[in-house]
């Protein structure tokens, strides 16, 4: 359990905040008197920010000072698929994302992960793919800037009526996340299908 390691399962409860303070709502529910915590969205957006640039660390270190691990090879795509599968679910409760999209890229990491099981019980830990970390990257940048749309019209009531904003979302960062991640599911299987044949 090495300092790369424990960056990497640091982003486990990071999701969590994530996810507590883009919602603000059942404490203020629960209880009335409470009200939401100011700038609450601006809160998450800054937590996402922190886990994307641990992200990075936990890769570097490990590279840099020769701590690649088995472990980490596998708990650090694991912990990003639960960052951005809490992230997707948030944006999709919030109308911020169309839900078949999401639904489309989690069945693309469902199945990478069941072929990465599959690897692990033959003895072979699969390794992220070049194409897996530009769809991590694509991702990333996209939850991070839906984010920030969110905290500049809910928290500092900022009003984004630039047509070019929503064309950018919806003709470029929607597609690419597509195209990324059943590009790189493709080439996960094509590279590694000799395993679901033995």
């Amino acid at each position: 359990m090495n300092l790369p390691n424990k960056i990497t399962l640091m982003r486990l409860p990071l999701a969590a905040v994530f996810f507590v303070f883009f919602f603000d709502q059942p404490l203020p529910y629960l209880f009335p008197s409470l009200h939401p915590t100011p700038y609450h969205h601006t809160i998450a957006l800054w937590c996402f920010v922190f886990a994307c640039v641990s992200d990075w660390l936990d890769g570097h270190l490990a590279r840099s000072t020769n701590q690649v691990t088995n472990f980490g090879r596998l708990w650090d795509p694991i912990a990003d698929k639960i960052l951005v599968t809490s992230a997707w679910v948030t944006l999709v409760a919030n109308h911020a994302m169309p839900a078949w999209i999401v639904l489309v890229l989690l069945s693309r990491d469902f199945a990478v992960s069941g072929l990465r099981m599959t690897a692990a019980q033959l003895g072979v830990t699969l390794a992220a793919e070049t194409g897996g970390k530009v769809k991590t990257v694509t991702q990333l940048f996209t939850i991070g800037f839906l984010c920030s749309h969110y905290a500049l019209i809910q928290d500092f009531d900022v009003k984004l009526t630039v047509p070019g904003y929503y064309w950018f979302e919806v003709w470029i960062l929607y597609p690419a996340c597509v195209f990324t991640s059943l590009y790189s599911g493709a080439e996960y299987f094509r590279k590694n299908w000799a395993l679901l044949k033995d």
